[in-house]
């Protein structure tokens, strides 16, 4: 039997740029491509820390000749900026924890149940359309909704949004994750006299975790950024850091230097979270881009 080595995928992307365009149309469009999704990161930075005049100047000013702390100064000491951050961190903790609970005991209830395939197949699709459809048509039901509950302007009417439209796409997820585990590990933990209870929290789960920090990131990313439901359900008390990034555009014009502060504040957490998962984010996704 002889073995390939050293073969392409001709599949792949990479090989069908650098057959159709060669090795220097490859590197362009890598340049381009780090270019388009790290400048705007960059203009970000530079805003935040630019002194007022430069914001208005024209030609702009890529290369300050002098930085000011005063935007962050500012956001921090005239804003309830701290107060808007705990809000964000608050309802995205709980919202991920909540979301990925329930989400991976409905996805394993739904894969390991008594279903067919096909009911498992027609169940993921619905929670696919659940995921799809536009919030804009849900906003004035749910408003109604907590306004008879007496919950707006509450964390608990963010959470509970934010859990019921990031649960979907969990539960979505973790079918697939489910899908690919022996059932024979249920079946040995069983002869061993464990509980369904033990059986799904210290035997499935542990090793579905790059599924579940998939999840997790995707929900908390999904629940950080949040602003239609924010804006709706927030008046002062649950006010979160999209909406208040939101609220410096005035009829009196854009304030361009605490907007990009408070722009950088709202984006470092998620980005020292997703390097410190990344490893087991990027693992989850490929494994759940593979399944059934």
């Amino acid at each position: 039997m002889v073995k390939k080595h050293g073969a392409k995928d001709i599949a792949s992307t990479d090989y069908i740029i650098s057959n159709f365009a060669g090795p220097y149309v490859k590197l362009g469009l890598l340049i381009c491509s780090l270019v388009g999704v790290l400048f705007p990161l960059y203009w970000l930075l530079l805003s935040a820390f630019k002194l007022e005049s430069d914001h208005r100047s024209y030609p702009p000013v890529f290369i300050p000749r002098e930085i000011t702390f005063d935007h962050f100064i500012e956001v921090f000491t005239q804003n309830q900026l701290l107060e808007n951050l705990t809000n964000s961190t608050i309802i995205s903790i709980i919202t991920t924890f909540i979301t990925l609970l329930i989400g991976s005991m409905a996805a394993y209830a739904v894969q390991r149940g008594s279903l067919g395939k096909k009911t498992r197949t027609l169940f993921g699709l619905w929670f696919m359309v659940q995921k799809m459809y536009p919030a804009i048509a849900t906003a004035i039901p749910v408003y109604l909704v907590m306004r008879s509950l007496r919950l707006i302007d509450t964390l608990t009417a963010m959470i509970i949004m934010n859990t019921s439209f990031n649960l979907p796409l969990v539960i979505w997820l973790m079918m697939g994750f489910f899908e690919q585990i022996p059932y024979e590990l249920e079946e040995s933990a069983m002869l061993d006299g464990s509980s369904f209870v033990h059986r799904f929290f210290h035997v499935i789960l542990p090793i579905t975790k790059p599924g579940l920090v998939a999840s997790a990131i995707l929900t908390f990313t999904a629940t950080w950024n949040e602003f239609l439901f924010a804006v709706i359900l927030s008046i002062n008390k649950a006010k979160t850091l999209p909406v208040v990034i939101a609220g410096f555009i005035t009829d009196r014009g854009l304030a361009w230097g605490p907007m990009a502060a408070t722009s950088m504040v709202t984006l470092v957490p998620v980005v020292i979270l997703t390097l410190l998962v990344q490893k087991d984010f990027v693992k989850g996704m490929a494994m759940g881009a593979v399944k059934g």
